[in-house]
């Protein structure tokens, strides 16, 4: 209780006595991430994680803002350390507060670093390229299936190029190794309909794997995840981009060793050739089909190391209900908080890539879609019109008829690619991730305009604002969970 107490107070500092001076402005920062990296999660609980999870992410935003919207007089008088500062902060600049960041330390090689420390290359200053990894990028999106395997992307020699140090890579600030766990925030809207609605609440949407996989000569820091076809690897970069995540968390297993992370790699190379699709069922032990954490389950367990356990239920009993209505009664869950509830892992990291009106709107709304299932009798029958069809498409595919073998080939799935679980649930997920997408888009849209017009507004402010609460409840009207 004492770091939650002692995190609560150094969030509550006020920005305009700290940045006065660069001294203190450095320490201030260098003090909430040493808190936020080492307060006690496993004790702390899951609730408490992600509301100091989205606290420190508006801080570091809020931070940046003072430091380089109205900068204080020393700005101008020593750049290098606003340098330090905005190096230490650790959040990604979008291309406007790139541009503002560059005419206050003066470009060159202060600007170079910067950048690299964000992922970014400068071609005029290639001593910083290791620190800034490939400097390429791929169309690969969270959950979505690519072109770009493993097979295709290698041959690019950039994904190889990292700042190695032993069995593991720098990079955005954190020393990965193989067997890290990344808790992450993807960017596909809708993502937290399945985590939202277990007990714990989801700390995040979606859990992945690095490692190093091999390929002659060289080695490439992938992570290791699951997506709407199986299993894949994804170059470290890629998957940290701010295009394909808004936030990730690492966490590290206690006992890890180097003759572990060997035997991880070895696993995770092995793994995404022999996976055929996504499994609802996270306590499956079918190794043909699994989902996002349970990825970890068996590669650790390969590794030698004691796997984290599961502590998530869905145990709503309106909730089971539901969910029993379209055949899915998989309620001991295995989610990606219980990684961060379980004491053999312990963070040591994470990127930030400064979207927190997308990461709240997601929030918000995730918690008004579980208040909702919570509260109200699912009605199938008023599920979109696209629900039969899918339903039956499923069918047919699975079936292995003349026409499922088309429908196949047309929407990419085959009857193994397919996922194994419910097929009603597998036909209205998608339908529903949209729906609540299309909720979010709205929140994030009043809560840019408020964070706008009040430049030091809290997260609790913000969370009960009028304004909030009512794009959030008026966004989100489902026919299918009407008001009893």
């Amino acid at each position: 209780m004492q770091q939650l107490q002692t995190l609560q107070g150094l969030l509550a500092q006020s920005p305009a006595d700290v940045l006065a001076s660069p001294d203190r402005a450095l320490a201030w920062v260098r003090d909430v991430h040493h808190a936020y990296l080492t307060f006690d999660r496993h004790n702390a609980g899951a609730a408490e994680a992600a509301e100091f999870k989205l606290a420190a992410i508006l801080w570091r935003a809020r931070v940046l803002t003072r430091l380089t919207a109205s900068p204080p007089p020393w700005v101008n008088r020593k750049p290098r350390a606003l340098s330090e500062i905005v190096l230490a902060l650790g959040v990604f600049l979008p291309p406007e507060r790139r541009r503002t960041v560059e005419s206050l330390v003066g470009g060159g090689d202060e600007f170079a670093r910067i950048l690299a420390s964000q992922g970014l290359r400068s071609r005029q200053h290639p001593q910083f390229h290791a620190v800034a990894g490939p400097g390429a990028a791929l169309d690969i999106v969270a959950n979505r299936s690519s072109a770009w395997t493993f097979r295709r992307w290698k041959h690019d020699v950039a994904f190889s190029q990292y700042r190695f140090d032993g069995d593991g890579v720098h990079y955005r600030g954190v020393h990965f190794r193989p067997g890290d766990v990344l808790l992450t925030n993807v960017n596909l809207d809708g993502n937290g309909v399945y985590t939202s609605l277990s007990d714990p609440k989801g700390f995040s949407s979606h859990s992945a794997f690095f490692a190093v996989l091999e390929d002659g000569a060289r080695r490439y820091p992938v992570v290791i995840e699951t997506y709407e076809k199986g299993v894949r690897p994804v170059p470290l970069n890629v998957f940290l981009g701010p295009r394909f995540s808004a936030y990730t968390e690492v966490y590290r297993h206690r006992d890890l060793s180097t003759d572990n992370t060997t035997a991880f790699n070895s696993a995770a190379g092995a793994i995404f050739d022999r996976v055929a699709g996504y499994n609802f069922d996270t306590e499956d032990e079918d190794r043909s089909y699994m989902s996002c954490t349970s990825v970890g389950r068996f590669l650790h367990r390969d590794a030698g190391l004691r796997p984290a356990v599961t502590r998530s239920r869905i145990r709503n009993p309106r909730i089971r209900e539901n969910l029993s209505r379209l055949g899915y009664e998989f309620f001991n869950i295995f989610t990606p908080v219980d990684y961060l509830l379980d004491d053999r892992f312990t963070c040591c990291g994470w990127v930030d890539n400064g979207q927190f009106s997308n990461l709240l709107a997601r929030e918000l709304v995730d918690r008004e879609f579980r208040r909702q299932f919570s509260e109200r009798s699912l009605r199938p029958e008023k599920f979109p019109f696209r629900y039969p069809i899918n339903r039956w498409a499923l069918r047919q595919i699975r079936a292995r008829t003349t026409v499922g073998r088309a429908i196949g080939r047309i929407i990419g799935f085959d009857s193994d690619s397919l996922p194994k679980g419910p097929d009603d649930v597998i036909a209205v997920i998608t339908l529903a991730e949209a729906r609540i997408g299309r909720s979010i888009t709205k929140v994030k849209g009043v809560l840019d305009k408020i964070l706008r017009d009040l430049e030091d507004v809290e997260m609790q402010q913000l969370i009960t604002h009028p304004r909030v609460r009512t794009a959030v409840a008026d966004s989100l009207v489902l026919p299918w969970l009407p008001p009893d």
